[in-house]
């Protein structure tokens, strides 16, 4: 778990009313959850840093990056291999992962409060985090089939073995008509249902 100065002034414009939506953050253009109703939110009761989606399924960032989520930011909950984790998305289109600290995740009551994240045993699904673009080669040629954020992506297989991840969903193969398709730029989360 990262934490740095930038909560001081996290706390500062959280305070003034600009923390919680994300205004005054420099990238992003603050937070959005709308696409996201339905499932579980938690709200930070310390700053963390963001990392964000950047190719297929792989999230990057560092302390040095400008991406950060003040104390007061709500958030999406994850349940992550026996710990919380958790996800943002701006009102930009980008995704973002709360970096958290490898061995113990999000600590509820320490990191977060909730009221709906009660069994960090239970499943979540898996959720698109930002609008992606799927293929029908893996040359990424033709026309993509775009899905919006907050797809469900039931029945999903994901292989990420060069630039563009083989994915298979049944989002996928409803929306574009594919069986398996290709993606250099999806990102997705496990969030909890309410």
């Amino acid at each position: 778990m990262t934490k740095r100065v930038g909560a001081l002034i996290g706390l500062a414009l959280a305070a003034s009313g600009c923390g919680s939506d994300g205004a005054g953050t420099s990238n992003g253009g603050g937070f959005d959850l709308s696409p996201f109703g339905g499932y579980c939110t938690g709200t930070l009761l310390v700053g963390h840093d963001v990392q964000i989606a950047s190719g297929a399924g792989s999230w990057t960032g560092t302390s040095a990056d400008d991406f950060f989520a003040p104390a007061g930011t709500e958030f999406l909950v994850s349940p992550s291999f026996d710990k919380w984790g958790g996800y943002v998305a701006y009102k930009d289109g980008t995704a973002g992962r709360v970096d958290d600290d490898f061995s113990t995740g999000l600590i509820k009551d320490e990191d977060f409060t909730s009221d709906c994240a009660v069994d960090v045993n239970t499943y979540g699904v898996d959720v698109l985090m930002k609008d992606s673009s799927f293929y029908e080669t893996e040359a990424l040629s033709g026309t993509p089939c775009v899905l919006p954020a907050g797809t469900v992506l039931e029945q999903l297989s994901f292989i990420n073995s060069s630039d563009a991840a083989s994915v298979g969903a049944a989002a996928i193969r409803t929306e574009c008509g594919w069986d398996t398709a290709y993606s250099r730029d999806i990102a997705y989360g496990e969030l909890l249902p309410l």
